[in-house]
């Protein structure tokens, strides 16, 4: 852009009919800079209320909603792993199982496996916690009611084919709790990590082993937003450019205009 283009459109700019346009132009740069912000803050409301949502623990009747009582799904939803579980009822100490070379702080032990019958006569497999061996104290359940709070984890699908030991395993299948227990398991089982009524002694809650769940980004607001504040960079593209269109040199200036000639 030349000095004296330059200087044209600064003129033009300053005029009446120019000074209007910007005004309205800046009105609707605010607006639609307000309007993406206001995108982006509903983007974050949206996420945030997904994850709450997300994070509250629904009980494990629940994570299979369309299944009929007593019906056994074929998996549990890959939405619902790492999902905060409740259940109540009382656990049945004929469906135990210890899960042995199982660590916890680089401590060797077992793991304590126990099923708690449900209402509709399914059972739901609590991992119960750590212990230094089978024989420890707090390997027995408690015989009252109980309400455990946890996260839900897949079925286990490593050594699937090791054999079945008399009330120890490998590995956390509910087939295989099902075979030993000769009871319908819901798929995966809960980790637990809280429980109420407090018992002791009790085995040491374990950590998940698999990452939280969280929810799908909310992309459509995402993209309403960039798309108002995109909307406000090409109102001055455009004001610009016609700016520039209209101190653009005449063609008909451009004949009237003497040659020189030597």
């Amino acid at each position: 852009m030349t000095t004296s283009r330059s200087r044209r459109m600064l003129r033009l700019a300053l005029t009446p009919r120019w000074l209007v346009g910007l005004v309205v132009l800046l009105a609707f740069m605010v607006a639609a800079i307000l309007l993406g912000r206001w995108q982006w803050d509903r983007t974050q409301t949206i996420l945030q209320a997904e994850r709450a949502a997300a994070s509250a623990p629904v009980s494990v009747d629940d994570v299979f909603p369309d299944r009929a009582p007593g019906e056994i799904p074929d998996e549990m939803p890959a939405s619902t792993i790492g999902r905060p579980v409740t259940v109540s009822g009382t656990y049945d100490p004929a469906m135990q199982t210890i899960v042995t070379s199982r660590s916890l702080d680089d401590q060797a032990g077992v793991w304590v496996v126990t099923g708690m019958p449900l209402a509709d006569g399914t059972v739901a497999a609590v991992v119960r916690g750590w212990l230094p061996s089978a024989e420890s104290p707090g390997v027995q359940p408690p015989p009252e009611p109980v309400r455990v709070a946890g996260m839900l984890h897949p079925d286990e699908r490593f050594y699937l084919d090791a054999p079945i030991e008399d009330e120890t395993t490998v590995v956390i299948s509910s087939d295989r709790l099902a075979q030993m227990w000769k009871a319908p398991v819901l798929p995966g089982f809960v980790m637990l990590s809280a429980q109420m009524p407090v018992t002791e002694p009790a085995p040491e809650p374990v950590p998940p082993t698999i990452q939280t769940a969280d929810v799908p980004f909310p992309l459509q607001n995402f993209f309403y937003a960039f798309q108002w504040w995109i909307f406000a960079a090409f109102g001055v593209v455009v004001y610009l450019r016609w700016l520039w269109i209209e101190t653009a040199p005449r063609a008909a200036e451009s004949a009237d205009t003497p040659v020189a000639v030597d």
